[in-house]
């Protein structure tokens, strides 16, 4: 009978309870007391005739009907969502709210302004932007969906690949005149070098060339930083030689402001390739897919201002010559 089914708002506060790992966390998340929120899990707990949590000493875990309530409510949750989303759609606006991830460099250095124009274009869809490089769990940090720069995306999220990232090293013309000239790989070990941080204090710099296995060079830099803004302004300012993604300067390359280091190489960075990153248990809704189709869009126009002139001419020869170039994405 229709009177034995779970409330759906205690479902909803049992999602809640599981991916916020504790009680008090939860009740936080939700807006009530700790009191209420144990008071309504063991309401559920009576509605279904079944333990929901297991407690020991040392953790509460799901019981197996725990784990079998959780796979089905975060879809049932997510159809209402649908649902919802659906009805209000039905006028033929999209409406909903997104919770989205950046990484720092690609987040303020591109996707601010995409971001600023997606909102103009769809004013019924609120968002809520994190920039920050700390991905981690999508699902525990209440976000819909996070773009990933890495040459490995997760396993435990859905991840689909945007487009190619590559890396350039560059340095102001002032920076080059005023010292003697980077020729050679190993000319680099005499210059100030600005990297970002993630790649630690001391790292093994690899230059990958046309043919051949990559050069390597353990260098240690003289500026690093997370914040990509700041490594920009520094090798605009002429500290020094800057490893930095092409999207980040490729209009400063483009004006020659900046010059290439080692053009006839291409090294390796923090990650090869952008992602799309989803829960692999959630059901992207409506206003996500917009957004991610959105973001999508607006990246290839542009990819190609990010790639080097010798691939956008290896591009060409091999168009020229018959031979199909596809993108992986």
């Amino acid at each position: 009978m229709i009177d034995n089914m779970p409330d759906l708002n205690l479902v909803r506060l049992f999602v809640a309870m599981v991916e916020s790992r504790n009680l008090s966390a939860a009740a936080v998340r939700c807006g009530m007391t700790r009191s209420n929120m144990s008071h309504r899990l063991k309401r559920l707990e009576l509605d279904l005739g079944a333990q929901l949590f297991r407690r020991t000493t040392r953790h509460v875990e799901l019981t197996q009907a725990g784990q079998l309530l959780y796979q089905h409510g975060i879809r049932l949750l997510d159809e209402m969502r649908a649902v919802q989303a659906a009805i209000d759609s039905l006028d033929g606006a999209v409406r909903g709210d997104v919770r989205i991830r950046l990484p720092t460099g690609l987040g303020h250095l591109y996707l601010a302004p995409v971001l600023l124009e997606f909102a103009r274009a769809h004013p019924d869809i609120s968002l809520r932007v994190h920039i920050n490089d700390g991905i981690g769990d999508l699902i525990s940090a209440e976000v819909d969906m996070a773009l990933k720069i890495t040459s490995s995306p997760p396993e435990d999220h859905v991840a689909r690949r945007v487009c190619g990232i590559q890396w350039c090293l560059c340095a102001s013309p002032a920076f080059l005149a005023e010292n003697e000239p980077v020729q050679k790989m190993e000319h680099l070990g005499r210059c100030d070098l600005i990297t970002p941080q993630s790649l630690g204090r001391r790292f093994d710099l690899r230059l990958k060339q046309e043919h051949g296995d990559p050069l390597i060079l353990r260098v240690t830099p003289r500026l690093q930083s997370g914040d990509y803004p700041f490594l920009r302004d520094a090798v605009l300012a002429g500290l020094g030689v800057a490893l930095l993604p092409r999207y980040a300067v490729w209009e400063q390359l483009r004006d020659q402001e900046l010059l290439e280091v080692l053009p006839e190489f291409e090294p390796e960075g923090v990650g090869d390739a952008i992602y799309l990153l989803t829960a692999p248990n959630r059901f992207p809704s409506m206003a996500t897919r917009v957004l991610a189709d959105f973001i999508r869009e607006h990246i290839e126009r542009h990819v190609q201002d990010w790639t080097s002139l010798r691939s956008r001419a290896a591009g060409r020869d091999a168009a020229g010559n018959g031979v199909s170039v596809l993108r992986s994405d």
